[in-house]
């Protein structure tokens, strides 16, 4: 109950506090520990717009530096694999967090999910920054339901939950 209530106040802040982002960033990189993904690791990081993320982009870590992602409508909708810099490439982003099981630094990940991800690279999908998007994209690699309901970050949070328990993002070393 206690983590739920503390998840909703950094929630609150990040969406009202316009440089928590960054506090919450230095804290991530230099305080708390860093953590390497393993494959099949839910990948994350933020558009960020003069201090203050605006959106949230997702992939898979399918191992060797790569993320798989789906690219927004620029690119077509096409589904790659890229390394770190080319995940947040476009973003403004400087750094990228990996899912971890409830407050600690283990990764979540599996083989499925990152064989998932693999078996979609070289598609694409008729991306809708509100319909058909990254954390729709990623909620499928997670569940095997690629035609998922999971447009919004924060619906790809509750799969999350619901198929891996509490979680936090930490820092890829």
């Amino acid at each position: 109950m206690a983590n739920k209530f503390w998840q909703g106040v950094n929630n609150i802040l990040k969406s009202t506090v316009p440089v928590y982002d960054k506090v919450e960033q230095a804290v991530d990189e230099h305080i708390r520990d860093t953590v390497t993904p393993i494959r099949g690791s839910i990948i994350y990081c933020n558009f960020d717009i003069i201090l203050q993320s605006v959106a949230e982009h997702t992939g898979i870590y399918i191992g060797n530096g790569q993320i798989v992602e789906l690219q927004g409508k620029t690119s077509g909708g096409q589904i790659r694999a890229a390394d770190r810099h080319g995940f947040f490439s476009g973003t403004g982003a400087s750094h990228v967090s990996v899912a971890c099981h409830g407050n600690g630094s283990q990764p979540i990940g599996s083989e499925e999910i990152a064989r998932r991800a693999e078996s979609q690279i070289g598609n694409s999908r008729n991306y809708h920054l509100f319909k058909d998007n990254c954390h729709r994209f990623t909620s499928g690699c997670i569940t095997g339901n690629f035609d998922n309901g999971d447009t919004q970050f924060l619906k790809l949070c509750n799969t999350i939950r619901r198929h891996f328990g509490n979680f936090n993002w930490r820092a890829w070393k």
